[in-house]
């Protein structure tokens, strides 16, 4: 189990950072007023291989995500299909044959299987669990990786900013809610969809919380 998620590695676009023994992140070359530095991709495990968020469909993003994988790339999970996450999936399934995972079908994105809140993914090297976080967007999924404690936020939470909540798809309530679903978990960091790994993870949280209170 990792404690600490520190020094915390430099975001470079399309340049494989290790966070932990089991997880690696690659910032794709998107950044902007809302992505902050881009879109972090993150690719957990070493013998086979998740990878969370693809990002935008780029040719250069989707290569090194395969090329830093250094094995099969088994599963591909989506936290949720705005145009900064999803759109990588075709390319990267195509290049790999990997299972799609994700809540539901929507924004062009086709699923292999579908998960819900506690739902797992179970593999010899590690168990990540789905998180259901509506807010930000209807479908919005977080995934906790049991072992290290660290929980991938997606757009839920981001390092440095707020994130944003547009009505019909996002909802305010639902967004609190999620929040303190996140008070129970025992998170030792946060790898957020944008920006660096957050390490003070129940501080930011009600933070968030007493923010948009």
């Amino acid at each position: 189990m990792t404690d600490t998620f520190s020094p915390e590695p430099p975001l470079i676009h399309d340049v494989p950072q290790i966070i932990s023994p089991l997880v690696r992140r690659i910032t794709a070359n998107n950044p902007g007023h809302m992505t902050g530095p881009g879109t972090n991709t993150y690719l957990i495990g070493q013998n086979e291989i998740a990878v969370i968020d693809p990002g935008p469909e780029d040719e250069v993003h989707t290569a090194a995500i395969v090329e830093a994988a250094k094995g099969p790339i088994r599963w591909i999970l989506c936290t949720h299909t705005h145009p900064d996450h999803s759109p990588g999936v075709p390319a990267l399934k195509a290049a790999t044959g990997a299972e799609v995972i994700a809540w539901s079908n929507r924004n062009g994105l086709k699923t292999d299987r579908r998960m819900r809140d506690t739902d797992r993914l179970i593999t010899d090297e590690f168990e990540l669990a789905a998180v259901h976080t509506p807010g930000h967007a209807g479908n919005h999924l977080c995934f906790f990786l049991e072992g290290e404690r660290l929980l991938f936020s997606g757009d839920h939470i981001m390092q440095g900013s707020t994130v944003v909540i547009i009505p019909p798809h996002g909802d305010m309530q639902a967004y609190l809610n999620s929040l303190h679903l996140l008070l129970d978990y025992p998170l030792v960091a946060i790898g957020p969809g944008h920006g660096e790994i957050i390490t003070d993870p129940q501080e930011e949280v009600q933070r968030l919380i007493d923010h948009r209170l």
